[in-house]
């Protein structure tokens, strides 16, 4: 591919055979280089498809706006990030993450600490991610001799759920909106049963990862709807305060998100609830 434009020392625009244009990433792809010339395909090791002007846009303007030290730091982390949970993040992890860790920076240099209000429920819910997003820190403050607070490390982790999850369709916002809806749901079992879970046990994760993909349905409006009605008459009558637990939830999504749940995700949602209190 001719290199189009030169971002950086390590990033290019280009255009691919498909006539789309491209963003292209490899330590050192430009340097020595000028618009014109020739890449060889073998030292590219990212590409992104630019799929409107907008996106090209903010590429361009971050890319330029932003030290090449940062850029090469967010790289790495994504690069760590994908070797340790062995999948492709979404392309817009750079933008975003990039973004948020520069102002990062920039708060950090005047002594600006932003509170997390969820950081307690991302290193519950998203172990792995939290602790990708540790390591993150750690790196960050080593190679650039800053210290980044553990607050950051929450904000971190969410942009590599919200990458992995692939949620190009949906927003930070939502991410945050899943945990907190898993985080409220699990208070309300936990209250209505008088129990307190052990987060190590596999019950507990079962129940957790359920949530979080039912709260992920629940916001993008994908829940199931495959009302049964003998069914129904057999969970109520079969696990009375199982359900009851769930007629709460329903209360609470309703009032906060003004969205019931539906027959069959009351269903679903019962036996989960059933099952992980008596393992408990």
């Amino acid at each position: 591919m001719v290199i189009e434009k030169i971002l950086n020392n390590n990033i290019i625009m280009s255009h691919n055979e498909a006539g789309e244009e491209v963003i292209y990433m490899g330590r050192g792809l430009a340097f020595g280089r000028k618009v014109g010339d020739v890449i060889d395909a073998g030292v590219i090791e990212k590409e992104f498809i630019l799929k409107d002007s907008l996106t090209s846009g903010q590429f361009q303007q971050l890319f330029a706006d932003i030290p090449l030290e940062e850029v090469d730091l967010v790289k790495q982390i994504v690069d760590n990030a994908e070797e340790k949970l062995q999948q492709e993040l979404s392309s817009n992890i750079y933008l975003t993450l990039t973004d948020h860790i520069h102002y990062a920076l920039e708060r950090c240099k005047k002594g600006i600490e932003i509170p997390n209000p969820l950081l307690f429920e991302t290193r519950k819910f998203y172990p792995k991610e939290f602790a990708l997003a540790q390591d993150a820190i750690t790196f960050i403050n080593e190679k650039l001799q800053v210290t980044l607070p553990e607050s950051e490390a929450g904000f971190i982790a969410f942009h590599i759920v919200n990458s992995e999850q692939m949620n190009t369709d949906g927003s930070m916002q939502q991410t945050m909106q899943t945990t907190e809806i898993v985080r409220d749901i699990l208070q309300i079992i936990s209250r209505f049963y008088g129990v307190v879970f052990r987060q190590d046990s596999l019950s507990y994760q079962r129940i957790v990862t359920h949530l979080q993909y039912f709260a992920q349905r629940y916001l993008k409006d994908e829940l199931k709807e495959e009302p049964d009605e003998f069914l129904f008459a057999l969970i109520q009558s079969k696990y009375p305060k199982a359900f009851q637990t769930v007629q709460r939830i329903n209360d609470y999504l309703v009032k906060m998100y003004q969205k019931p749940l539906g027959e069959s995700e009351m269903i679903y949602l019962t036996i989960h609830i059933q099952r992980v209190v008596s393992e408990e």
